[in-house]
This record gives structure tokens, C-alpha cells and sequence, in this order.
């Protein structure tokens, strides 16, 4: 880990980072995207629906095929796009479904039904691009997001432009450029410095993401993978110890959500999952540390940062899983930090989950996450603990390099490069089995 010495001070940048990419979300956040997108094209021109055409990036289709509407029993983006027409309400941003009722979803799968909604890929705009045009008996209205899930840049009603946001080099890309010059060093000193009063909000991330594992294990939605191993426990198959608690209790938030349970969870980096990743292994093991608020806030923003910071270079949508190779990395530098680790330590913490899940890859965003959050919870607290005791990977072990920020670059650009073809490969290989 290297130190600057603080030559430039973060902390306010660091602040924003945490304030504006920690938030709730309801339902995966892809779709979210979408009906985001069409309920904002249909407020412009707001009558009885003709048609909803929805253009996304190829990363929004692979997220969005397979994964639970919030309040519904439905899947995908086709529905989330008529929903987003039905009863979403833009100014709530992430929680665009929170009006979702029974005649909501009753008018969506007409529209739905009826071939009157459509979404299509489209691969030249860039990484994020979701284009939502909503007809209506007054004509047509249109909405783009690019970059970020809520980031609206254009709406215009009948080709009058209603509103375009002026892109700029410096807040692109999640807004968070100033984090590829930012160190480890530099986000353990914003940790340990920040006000307390400050940082308290992420608390709250506590409540919502535990309360709805709790429902994971009580209802045992989509694949039921918290309660099956909870009962793994209780038979005596599986230890029950911090490590298979933390799993437990992650795969079961991960069960619920990618359902569409109708509850909302603490984002991390534009992500719900990486949010249950990001905070539920530090809370499990802060409550085993009997550790008071103010440490787990602190621990709680230690894994968010590492995970944007992560995030800047492998890039807001990945071929990679980034619930494991970026939430479970923030999460795992988190875990050491709070038990007490050293600079040394929680680079090596950092690079051994580097080396045990780099290779992890996102083929879209479904229950069968919950298998992948698992595997990412368990390990950020084992590696964590081989950190404490200081066991770390070969420092030129693959793509490990001997400086932590090296070994985080390096990950980016397997992430970018290496794997520049999976996602085509992963969608053929979806669209073909789907069919």
C-alpha cells in the first residue's frame, strides 16, 4: 500500500463517493434502469400508450434478462420497461417501482401481452446506453441514460428537447475519475479522520440489507440458497462460525432480491448486490467483534470506497462478477481493517482476493447470484484472517503485483482487455438457451 503522504486531500471527494453511491434500491438495478428510463420518456407525453421501444447496452441486456421485478412475479426487462410506463415515478430514482399495486402490473402485462413493448440490443453507444421511447396517442417521448443507473442526460417530447445534460470528461464514468490517483492509504485516512456525524447514514445499509436476509431465510425465494445452508448449520453439516454466517446471510439478502421481494437494499457503486456483499460480511464480523456504531460505520465505509475505488478501473458494468471482485474485495480490506491490520495486511488481503476470484465471471443477474455472493462473503473473511496472519499471495502470482494500487490496475485491465468478448459470448450463449 502505497502513501502518499497525503500530498492532495480527498476527503471531500471521498465524502461524495459514499453519499452519492450509497443509496437503496429497489430491485436489480438494471431493470430499475429501464423502467426508470420509460417512466421518464412517458411523463413526457403522457397518454394512453401506444407502443414502449427500449434500446440497452450489451451489459444492461445480460443483467437484465433473468432477474425479478420488485411487487411482481415477473422477470426481465420487457416487463420492467412496461412497468416503468405503468406506475413508475421517475423523482424516486432507484426506487422507481416503489408505487408498483396490482393494477399497475395488471396494465404491464397488457402491454406486454400485446406486443406493444420491445427491447433491443444496442452495442455502439458505449458500456451503459438505455434509450426509452414511450408512444402515446400525443406523440412520443424520449429518455436516455448512459454512465450511471439514474443519470438521465436527454428527454424531449415530440423532438422538443425538455431537457440534455452537457457531458464532461471529469464526471464521467460514475463521477469518480479523481479515484485512479486516489491510494489505499489515502481512503484508511478518510476512514479513520472522517466525522462520525458524517458517516452515520451508512448505517442504515445495516438495517435494510439484514432485514430482508431475514425474510430470505424465512420465505426462501428464487433458489432458497441462505435457508438451505442455514439448515446445513442446524443439521451440523456446516460449521457455525462467522465465516458460514456471513454466507448465510448474503446468499438469502441475494435469494430475495434477485425474487423481486418488494424491499428495498442498500446500494454500493450503482449496485444492490455489491451493496449486500459490501455490507453484510463487515457487519457480521463487527457484531462478533462487539464492535459500537461509530467502528462500523467506519469499517462500512472502508468497504464501500475500496469498492468504487476498485470499480473506476474494472468498469461500472464487467464481464467479471464485480459483487466478488470488487464488493468482495472492499468488503475483505474492510474486514482486515477492523481487526486491526496494518497497511501490509490489507493490501494483502486485497491482492489474495485478487488471486482466488479475479476470474469470476458475470453471466447476468439472476438467483444463481446468490451462489457467487456466497463464495465472495466467505472468502473476504477467510482472507482477511490468512492476512492477519500474514499469509499473502506470491507478489508476482499472475496478475498480482508487489504495490496493492498495481495489482487493483492490473485487475482493470484483465477486466477491460482480457475478457473484452465474454459479454457477446455469454449473451449468444443466454439468448440461445432462453430461446
Amino acid at each position: 500500500m502505497e502513501n502518499n503522504n497525503m500530498k492532495i486531500n480527498y476527503s471531500k471527494e471521498l465524502l461524495n463517493t459514499l453519499i452519492n453511491g450509497v443509496k437503496p434500491a429497489l430491485g436489480c438495478t438494471e431493470p430499475v434502469a429501464v423502467g426508470l428510463a420509460t417512466a421518464k420518456a412517458y411523463e413526457a407525453i403522457k397518454d394512453e400508450v401506444e407502443s414502449i421501444k427500449v434500446k440497452v447496452s450489451p451489459n444492461i441486456y445480460k443483467n437484465g434478462m433473468g432477474v425479478g421485478i420488485p411487487g411482481t412475479k415477473e422477470i426481465g426487462l420487457v416487463f420492467a420497461a412496461a412497468l416503468g410506463v405503468t406506475c413508475g415515478d421517475p423523482n424516486l430514482g432507484f426506487e422507481v417501482f416503489r408505487p408498483v399495486n396490482d393494477k399497475a402490473i395488471s396494465e404491464a402485462e397488457v402491454l406486454v401481452k400485446e406486443n406493444r413493448t420491445s427491447v433491443e440490443l444496442e452495442d455502439t453507444k458505449g458500456n451503459f446506453y438505455i434509450e426509452a421511447q414511450v408512444n402515446t396517442a400525443k406523440g412520443a417521448g424520449v429518455c436516455i441514460i448512459k454512465d450511471t443507473h439514474t443519470n438521465i442526460v436527454y428527454v424531449e417530447a415530440n423532438d422538443k428537447v425538455l431537457f440534455e445534460k452537457e457531458e464532461s470528461k471529469k464526471t464521467s464514468s460514475m463521477s469518480n475519475e479523481y479515484l485512479k490517483d486516489v491510494t489505499l492509504q489515502d481512503i484508511r485516512n478518510f476512514v479513520e479522520n472522517v466525522p462520525y456525524k458524517d458517516i452515520e447514514f451508512l448505517l442504515e445499509g445495516v438495517k435494510l440489507n439484514m432485514d430482508i436476509a431475514r425474510v430470505g431465510l424465512k420465505e426462501k425465494p428464487g433458489p432458497g440458497l441462505g435457508a438451505a445452508m442455514n439448515l446445513l448449520m442446524e443439521e451440523g453439516v456446516m460449521q457455525k462460525d462467522v465465516i458460514n454466517k456471513a454466507r448465510v446471510y448474503t446468499s438469502a439478502a441475494c435469494d430475495a432480491r434477485m425474487a423481486g421481494i418488494n424491499m428495498p437494499v442498500m446500494s454500493s457503486a450503482g449496485s444492490g448486490n455489491h451493496g449486500i456483499t459490501a455490507i453484510i460480511p463487515p457487519t457480521v464480523i463487527c457484531e462478533h467483534l462487539g464492535c459500537d456504531d461509530e467502528k462500523l460505520a467506519r469499517t462500512l465505509a472502508f468497504s464501500h470506497l475500496t469498492t468504487a475505488y476498485i470499480k473506476i478501473f474494472t468498469g461500472g458494468l464487467s464481464p467479471v462478477c464485480g459483487c466478488a471482485v470488487a464488493a468482495g474485495i472492499g468488503a475483505s480490506a474492510a474486514v482486515t481493517w477492523a481487526l486491526g491490520g496494518t497497511n501490509e495486511q490489507i493490501g494483502g488481503a486485497i491482492k489474495n482476493m485478487v488471486g482466488t476470484l479475479a476470474g469470476m465471471v458475470c453471466d447476468g443477474a439472476k438467483g444463481g447470484c446468490a451462489f457467487k455472493l456466497s463464495t465472495a462473503s466467505s472468502e473476504a473473511i477467510i482472507q482477511a484472517k490468512l492476512a492477519m496472519s500474514n499469509v499473502f499471495i506470491n507478489d508476482l502470482d499472475g496478475i498480482i503485483s508487489p504495490e496493492v494500487e498495481k495489482t487493483v490496475k492490473n485487475l482493470g485491465q484483465f477486466c477491460n482487455y482480457g475478457m473484452e468478448n465474454a459479454d457477446k459470448e455469454i449473451i449468444d450463449i443466454m439468448l440461445k438457451s432462453w430461446r
